[in-house]
């Protein structure tokens, strides 16, 4: 894989006082950025998608292809609705589902599951079954909103999982408490032969700050 550049995206969780001109900032950060393409691991709804899809309709400005899976802030606030304005806005719901890409004559491969928490909302996810379908000869990303997803590599051929979920801590010390509750917290990580990156993501929770827990938009480039 010679230089595929994906951005990675979490944890907006949007509400409708973010402002507008934010979003369209970071549209275009993103689009100088240049990726290969872009994928959201979750949570983006803060309340209902109905509410933001002024907020939401920004993204079909993104100059690439886009993929998200959902997070359990979006089981909350309503995951029918936010699928239906991503997909207006030409963001692809990887929930449960496999897509192949070909980018710079190389073919790889994303899968994508639906939260953890999921079942809680009558949403099964049919790991095993999704696992077996993808093609062991091509490289292959796992996007996941909860990094202790990682429990459900085996010996299937996942070579990196993209998640989110913990914030980073958003606020120290009391992200020694999400540690211990969160062994892949922040950050790169090996797990047999999958390599793990968690994201801080660029929104709150609770608190409208974060303290030693930068927000980020991340840019991965794969050699």
């Amino acid at each position: 894989m010679m230089g595929i550049r994906i951005v990675q995206l979490s944890d907006l969780h949007l509400t409708k006082k973010v402002n507008l001109a934010y979003l369209k900032l970071l549209v275009e950060k993103i689009n100088n950025i240049k990726p290969d393409f872009i994928v959201f691991t979750g949570d983006i709804l803060q309340t209902k998608a109905i509410y933001l899809k002024e907020h939401i309709e920004i993204f079909k400005n993104f100059e690439t292809k886009a993929y998200f899976v959902t997070g359990n802030h979006d089981l909350v606030y309503g995951i029918k609705e936010l699928k239906r304005i991503m997909d207006e806005s030409n963001i692809i719901c990887l929930d449960n589902e496999i897509v192949k890409l070909k980018i710079k004559d190389f073919e790889l491969q994303l899968v994508g599951l639906s939260d953890r928490y999921s079942f809680l909302c009558g949403i099964k996810r049919p790991i095993k079954e999704l696992f077996s379908k993808l093609d062991p000869d091509l490289a292959t990303i796992l996007l996941t909103h909860q990094p202790k997803d990682i429990e459900h590599v085996g010996s299937y051929r996942i070579d990196i999982q993209l998640s989110g979920h913990t914030h980073g801590g958003q606020v120290y010390p009391f992200s020694k408490i999400v540690k211990f509750f969160q062994p892949y917290f922040s950050g790169l990580y090996t797990h047999n032969k999958t390599v793990l990156y968690v994201s801080n993501g660029l929104g709150y929770w609770g608190l409208n700050i974060r303290y030693k827990a930068k927000s980020e938009i991340t840019v991965l480039t794969i050699n």
